[in-house]
């Protein structure tokens, strides 16, 4: 292991050790403004960024990808697709509740 993927996956084991430690103590300092759930969510939301940005690494690093024009060219489609199957199953555009 590079000192790089070993520092990422100290910073992922710190990351869950404060959140089952949230869990367990949920109350905290007097100060913080949120409750034992709104803290749970912070953390999990921050531990699923370092795991995304983990994933992404070891995407770009361990996987031969083809070259930029043609990545381009399939995202491109792909939004295209996404777009028109929006436009046709949901006319009115995607509400959120108020």
């Amino acid at each position: 292991m590079t000192p790089f993927e070993l520092g990422l996956l100290s910073l992922v084991g710190a990351v869950f050790v404060v959140a089952v430690v949230a869990l367990r103590f949920p109350r905290g300092r007097r100060e913080w403004p949120l409750d034992a759930r709104q803290t749970a969510w912070l953390l999990i939301s921050g531990l699923t960024g370092i795991l995304v940005f983990a994933l992404l690494y070891l995407a770009t690093r361990e996987v031969r990808w083809p070259a930029a024009p043609t990545t381009t060219f399939v995202a491109v489609s792909a939004a295209l697709a996404l777009l028109l199957g929006v436009a046709l199953f949901l006319p009115q555009g995607l509400r959120a509740r108020p």
